[in-house]
C-alpha cells in the first residue's frame, strides 16, 4: 500500500482574510481528496476552527462534493490539517507544483508518481502568484518541482490540482 499523499494548499498572503474564493477552492478540492484518499493540508489561511468545525461551516455553503459532505467526511476521518508556514517535516517529501520550476529541481510526473509509491509526499500548490519570504524559503528547501504542463504554462489552481492528483493516482 502506498504511503499517504498530502495535497497542500498554501495561501501566500498570510495576512489575507478567509474569502469566498478560498471557500470555493477548498470545496472544489475536497472531492478529489475524498476520491483518492488523499489528505488536505491548508496552510496560512485565516481559519480558527478545528478541521471538523471548519468543514461543517463550509459544507452549509456549497453544492460541490455532495453539498459539502465530502469535505466533512475527510475532516471527520482526520484527513484535514490546518497549519502555518514553515511546513512540518512529517508531511513527507515536498513537491512544489508550479509552472515556474527551478530547472535543477524539475522532476517529471512519472518520477513524482514513483516517489509517491515509496514514501510520503506533500504536493504543494499555491506558490506561483505571490512569492513572499516564507514561500521563497519553501521553494528553496523543496527537492522536487513539478510543472505538470512541462511547458511553463500556468493553469488555474483547481485545474492544476485536479490534473496533478489524477495523473499521480492513475500512473503505474
Amino acid at each position: 500500500m502506498a504511503p499517504p499523499l498530502n495535497v497542500v494548499l498554501v495561501n501566500p498572503k498570510s495576512n489575507d482574510v478567509f474569502s469566498d474564493e478560498h471557500r470555493r477552492l477548498i470545496a472544489k478540492i475536497s472531492p478529489i481528496c475524498y476520491a483518492y484518499e488523499y489528505h488536505l493540508v491548508l496552510v496560512n489561511f485565516k481559519i480558527d476552527d478545528s478541521p471538523v468545525d471548519f468543514a461543517r461551516e463550509i459544507a452549509t455553503s456549497t453544492s460541490i462534493g455532495k453539498s459539502g459532505e465530502r469535505l466533512l467526511e475527510i475532516a471527520k476521518n482526520g484527513r484535514i490539517r490546518i497549519t502555518k508556514l514553515p511546513l512540518s517535516e512529517n508531511l513527507g517529501k515536498i513537491v512544489i507544483c508550479t509552472s515556474k520550476p527551478d530547472k535543477s529541481k524539475a522532476k517529471s510526473s512519472k518520477f513524482v508518481t514513483a516517489l509517491s509509491k515509496k514514501e510520503k509526499i506533500a504536493l504543494v500548490f499555491g506558490c506561483d502568484k505571490k512569492r513572499n519570504k516564507n514561500v521563497r524559503t519553501l521553494l528553496h528547501k523543496a527537492e522536487c518541482h513539478l510543472d505538470i504542463s512541462n511547458k511553463g504554462i500556468e493553469l488555474s489552481l483547481d485545474s492544476e490540482i485536479g490534473v496533478v492528483t489524477s495523473i499521480i493516482n492513475n500512473l503505474e
